[in-house]
């Protein structure tokens, strides 16, 4: 627009062609002005959807740390239970032992109570054994004695 010259005439300017050029500036104008309003619209409009991103972003930061922080907090409660699990579990594997060690101890001093209890039981029934053996022998003399005496008195 600085840089045109119009023609000089009789008596100023051409009128046709400064009310040509004032009409196209207009034109142009306005299309610049249409355009600055369409891109400061698209302006906003970016704003406002950089914002809503912003925004969520915000949430989601919020959300993946919240998530993260709770996330650590089942993990440290899940290890703290599985150690005190582990430990009960300890505990009683501990107490069970000492019991299958008693037991085992117990189940030890019978089977040695047993085997002294059939010792005992074996040299009595050897004894009584012998004993019977020596009265079998006692009977048997008693009775040859009484044949020999009976064998006599019918011999005589």
């Amino acid at each position: 627009v600085r840089g045109h010259r119009f023609a000089v005439r009789m008596r100023g300017y051409d009128r046709e062609e400064v009310r040509l050029f004032l009409q196209a500036v207009a034109e142009s104008y306005q299309a610049v002005t249409l355009e600055n309003h369409r891109q400061a619209k698209e302006i906003e409009n970016l704003k406002a959807g950089l914002e809503d991103f912003r925004r969520r972003e915000n949430v989601l930061r919020d959300a993946l740390y919240t998530a993260q922080k709770m996330s650590d907090e089942i993990k440290a409660q899940a290890q703290r239970e599985a150690d005190c699990t582990l430990q009960e579990a300890q505990v009683r594997a501990e107490g069970l032992h000492q019991q299958a060690q008693m037991r085992a101890h117990q189940v030890d001093r019978a089977i040695l109570d047993l085997k002294a209890e059939r010792e005992s039981l074996l040299a009595g029934l050897k004894d009584l054994s012998n004993r019977l053996r020596a009265l079998l022998d006692s009977v048997e003399e008693a009775k040859a004695r009484e044949n020999v005496a009976s064998f006599g008195r019918d011999n005589a």
